[in-house]
Protein backbone atom coordinates (compact mmCIF):
# COMPACT_ATOMS: atom_id res chain seq x y z
CA UNK A 1 0.00 0.00 0.00
CA UNK A 2 2.89 1.88 0.33
CA UNK A 3 2.72 2.63 -3.62
CA UNK A 4 -0.43 4.65 -3.35
CA UNK A 5 -0.95 8.03 -2.11
CA UNK A 6 -4.39 8.53 0.06
CA UNK A 7 -5.68 9.96 3.06
CA UNK A 8 -7.97 7.84 5.58
CA UNK A 9 -10.85 10.04 5.95
CA UNK A 10 -13.49 9.17 9.33
CA UNK A 11 -16.83 9.06 8.53
CA UNK A 12 -19.47 9.18 11.98
CA UNK A 13 -21.98 6.44 11.69
CA UNK A 14 -25.24 8.98 11.68
CA UNK A 15 -23.44 10.35 8.01
CA UNK A 16 -22.06 7.81 6.70
CA UNK A 17 -25.59 6.28 5.72
CA UNK A 18 -23.89 3.91 2.68
CA UNK A 19 -22.62 1.93 5.32
CA UNK A 20 -25.50 2.29 7.60
CA UNK A 21 -27.83 1.14 5.07
CA UNK A 22 -26.02 -1.93 4.24
CA UNK A 23 -24.73 -3.01 8.04
CA UNK A 24 -29.02 -2.68 8.73
CA UNK A 25 -29.91 -4.68 5.66
CA UNK A 26 -31.03 -8.01 6.96
CA UNK A 27 -31.80 -5.84 10.79
CA UNK A 28 -35.58 -6.48 10.58
CA UNK A 29 -35.31 -10.06 8.88
CA UNK A 30 -37.64 -12.46 11.21
CA UNK A 31 -36.97 -15.68 12.55
CA UNK A 32 -38.78 -17.29 9.85
CA UNK A 33 -37.33 -15.35 6.45
CA UNK A 34 -34.66 -17.41 4.69
CA UNK A 35 -32.15 -16.54 2.51
CA UNK A 36 -29.95 -18.03 0.21
CA UNK A 37 -26.76 -17.98 1.19
CA UNK A 38 -25.56 -16.23 -1.81
CA UNK A 39 -27.53 -13.31 -0.55
CA UNK A 40 -25.06 -12.94 2.34
CA UNK A 41 -22.07 -14.04 1.09
CA UNK A 42 -19.98 -15.09 -2.15
CA UNK A 43 -19.80 -12.20 -4.13
CA UNK A 44 -16.79 -13.92 -6.24
CA UNK A 45 -19.68 -16.77 -6.92
CA UNK A 46 -21.77 -13.97 -7.93
CA UNK A 47 -19.28 -12.75 -10.61
CA UNK A 48 -18.63 -15.63 -11.58
CA UNK A 49 -21.06 -18.20 -11.23
CA UNK A 50 -19.33 -20.88 -13.29
CA UNK A 51 -16.27 -21.03 -10.80
CA UNK A 52 -14.07 -20.50 -13.96
CA UNK A 53 -12.19 -18.14 -12.95
CA UNK A 54 -11.84 -18.48 -9.04
CA UNK A 55 -8.74 -18.77 -8.08
CA UNK A 56 -8.06 -21.58 -5.53
CA UNK A 57 -8.16 -19.82 -2.09
CA UNK A 58 -11.67 -18.38 -3.60
CA UNK A 59 -12.93 -21.52 -4.40
CA UNK A 60 -12.15 -23.09 -0.90
CA UNK A 61 -13.38 -20.02 0.92
CA UNK A 62 -16.64 -20.67 -1.42
CA UNK A 63 -16.57 -24.17 -0.33
CA UNK A 64 -16.02 -23.32 3.16
CA UNK A 65 -18.83 -20.40 3.48
CA UNK A 66 -21.79 -22.74 1.75
CA UNK A 67 -20.71 -25.51 4.36
CA UNK A 68 -21.21 -23.39 6.75
CA UNK A 69 -24.77 -21.80 5.80
CA UNK A 70 -25.86 -24.95 4.97
CA UNK A 71 -24.70 -26.36 8.96
CA UNK A 72 -26.54 -23.44 10.07
CA UNK A 73 -29.61 -23.59 8.32
CA UNK A 74 -29.98 -26.91 9.63
CA UNK A 75 -29.22 -26.28 13.51
CA UNK A 76 -32.06 -24.03 12.80
CA UNK A 77 -34.09 -26.57 11.30
CA UNK A 78 -33.36 -29.18 14.16
CA UNK A 79 -33.82 -25.97 16.62
CA UNK A 80 -37.55 -25.17 15.25
CA UNK A 81 -38.45 -28.86 15.19
CA UNK A 82 -37.31 -28.85 19.36
CA UNK A 83 -39.32 -25.82 19.95
CA UNK A 84 -42.59 -27.41 18.21
CA UNK A 85 -42.11 -30.33 19.69
CA UNK A 86 -41.31 -28.67 22.93
CA UNK A 87 -44.27 -26.01 22.43
CA UNK A 88 -46.95 -29.60 21.40
CA UNK A 89 -45.90 -31.17 25.06
CA UNK A 90 -46.65 -28.09 26.99
CA UNK A 91 -50.17 -27.93 24.77
CA UNK A 92 -51.17 -31.31 25.59
CA UNK A 93 -50.46 -31.28 29.22
CA UNK A 94 -52.34 -27.49 29.87
CA UNK A 95 -54.80 -29.46 28.10
CA UNK A 96 -54.68 -32.62 30.71
CA UNK A 97 -54.24 -30.15 33.40
CA UNK A 98 -57.55 -28.34 32.93
CA UNK A 99 -59.25 -31.50 32.11
CA UNK A 100 -58.14 -32.60 35.84
CA UNK A 101 -58.87 -29.41 37.68
CA UNK A 102 -61.43 -27.80 35.79
CA UNK A 103 -64.19 -30.29 36.10
CA UNK A 104 -67.33 -29.42 37.37
CA UNK A 105 -67.83 -30.35 41.34
CA UNK A 106 -70.05 -33.50 41.56
CA UNK A 107 -72.71 -32.84 44.30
Amino acid sequence: MSRFDFNITYVKGEYNKVADCLSQYYGNDTSTDVHEYHDYVQADLRIDPTEEDLSSAQYEDVVEKTMEMHMMHAMELRQSKRLQEVKEYIEVEVKELSQKFCQPAVE
